[in-house]
């Protein structure tokens, strides 16, 4: 299956260059050296940022899909006795909780 073309890594890094080389033609940066770094340092950052988060989401989605699989797994393989079981404390858990009574402090 081939990706639709907004959808690949060369699509976003040409239209980004193209960005960039359309903002040095135009003027709006180019000449102030400060404006140029400022603008390395900030891109910069913000791809660090993407990197980062992207992986922290890949991590999670590949422990929410082995967390998933265990749980089938288990649930095809347990005793009638055992699903009995961790019905009545997924059922007890999803329950309102009562509140506890205040200790009542001790008449002398």
């Amino acid at each position: 299956m081939v990706k639709p073309g907004y959808r690949t890594s060369e699509f976003w890094f040409t239209l980004v260059s193209f960005l960039f080389s359309g903002l040095y033609l135009i003027g709006l940066f180019g000449e102030d050296v400060q404006q140029k770094d400022d603008l390395i340092r900030d891109v910069s950052h913000g791809v660090e940022s993407v990197i980062l988060i992207s992986g922290q989401l890949a991590l999670l989605w590949k422990y929410l899909n082995s967390r998933k699989e265990i749980k089938k797994t288990w649930w095809s393989t347990a005793t009638p006795e055992e699903r009995k079981t961790a019905n009545r404390i997924i059922t007890r858990s999803k329950t309102k909780k009562k509140p506890k009574k205040p200790i009542q402090p001790k008449a002398e």
